[in-house]
């Protein structure tokens, strides 16, 4: 004898209803020993073959989506354009109407990731000083509760009604940055000490010992190298080099690297490394507008988890060109892109920027991806991205417009 919910879930899958009646329901429970038996018997209903018979004069739903509609819902929704001519030209094939691409779209997963920090705690201003202060007690006592407290929680910011080109909508930025920070914002502000001996032997994320961590990044490392895919011997300007992992991964590949990062400590630990493997380093204490008074020309610009450290991203990328070769390459890689970002471009809520902000006074910026490549675009790139497994190894690499 059939179960309730074994008829009615038959008849949603072959007739898309609810049998008519409690009565139909118990009759069938009563004549059908098995589900098989059931469905060769809906099968066989003249409603059933109804449905799978057309209409005898439907029409067919006219074309009305276009490619301008259909990017339009991309930028909308997934605050990104289409990856690629093909994939428009696929969505264009199989959706009929604004409408049914618009449903499409929100039923994506990539749609429900952009609620990701609806997924963790909101918090408000008034409580980051509780968070910072329970993070720095858990990073002594218990690493692994640090780290997965320091990625739990996000700081409710509310986006500003501005263009995101306009003073005004900088100025509520680095606004917003002082009453986290609690300080006002200079490029001192990123400079940290450190053990160089230490870290010179161990660098981050080798010193913590964790698998995970230092995987991903050799990881991304190799991938930004393999997706620059820059000839033999060519030169890159590295700004931002930090640890000095990639410079490393440079150098021993044969590139000419010249790097430029904010902190002495970054040079030393870095040159030291390089060093090791009999290459004299060309590395210097420097911010990233020293681009702006450099006279040399390379083949790529790299910013490795960097960019987003920059007070003038534009500024900055008007720089570029001046300094690139002919084909040259701007990369972006490792940056925080994420398009559930309530504004265009801005803080960083996650909350492992926010506990950097207010402890070390680190300036941690975001940008959905829209923005950027739109902003890339307007500046006369082409871009491509390489997609890779986690957001560090994410990779744009950008070439100017006609060459």
């Amino acid at each position: 004898m059939l179960q309730r919910d074994e008829v009615v879930t038959a008849y949603k899958a072959l007739l898309g209803r609810d049998p008519e009646a409690e009565s139909v329901i118990e009759s069938h429970c009563r004549g059908h020993d098995q589900v098989d038996s059931l469905v060769m018997s809906i099968c066989a209903s003249e409603e059933f073959k109804m449905r799978l018979r057309p209409p005898a004069h439907a029409a067919a739903t006219p074309k009305t989506l276009t490619r301008t509609q259909l990017i339009g819902i991309y930028e909308e929704l997934l605050r990104r354009k289409p990856g690629s001519e093909d994939e428009i030209s696929q969505h264009l094939a199989s959706h009929d109407t604004p409408e049914a691409f618009r449903q499409t779209v929100l039923d994506s997963q990539e749609y429900r990731n952009l609620q990701t920090f609806s997924t963790k705690r909101k918090i408000q201003f008034s409580e980051i000083d509780k968070e910072v202060a329970l993070l720095e007690r858990l990073s002594s006592e218990d690493p692994i509760e640090y780290s997965a407290r320091l990625n739990d929680f996000w700081l409710d910011l509310k986006p500003i009604n501005e263009p995101p080109s306009s003073d005004a909508y900088k100025q509520w930025v680095m606004a917003t940055y002082s009453e986290i920070a609690n300080r006002s914002y200079g490029t001192s502000n990123e400079v940290t000490d450190y053990d160089v001996d230490a870290y010179t032997k161990r660098p981050v994320p080798y010193a913590s010992g964790n698998a995970k961590a230092i995987g991903d990044q050799l990881m991304a490392v190799g991938h930004v190298i393999h997706a620059m895919n820059l000839p033999a011997n060519s030169s890159v300007l590295e700004m931002g080099f930090g640890w000095g992992n990639t410079t490393v991964q440079l150098a021993m590949s044969g590139y000419q690297v010249k790097g430029i990062d904010i902190s002495r400590h970054f040079v030393e630990i870095a040159s030291r490394r390089v060093r090791a493997l009999q290459i004299e380093p060309d590395l210097s204490v420097g911010d990233f507008f020293d681009i702006e008074t450099i006279d040399d020309k390379f083949d790529a610009v790299l910013f490795f988890e960097c960019f987003h450290h920059c007070a003038d991203h534009l500024r900055l990328l008007k720089a570029i060109p001046k300094v690139l070769k002919p084909g040259g390459r701007l990369v972006l890689a490792g940056e925080t892109i994420n398009n559930a970002l309530p504004y265009p471009w801005g803080i960083n809520p996650d909350g492992q920027a926010i506990y950097c902000i207010r402890r070390f006074g680190w300036l941690e910026l975001s940008f959905r991806e829209n923005y950027i490549l739109g902003l890339l675009d307007e500046l006369g790139w082409n871009v491509t991205k390489h997609n890779f497994i986690n957001a560090m190894g994410v990779t744009y690499v950008a070439t100017r417009k006609g060459e």
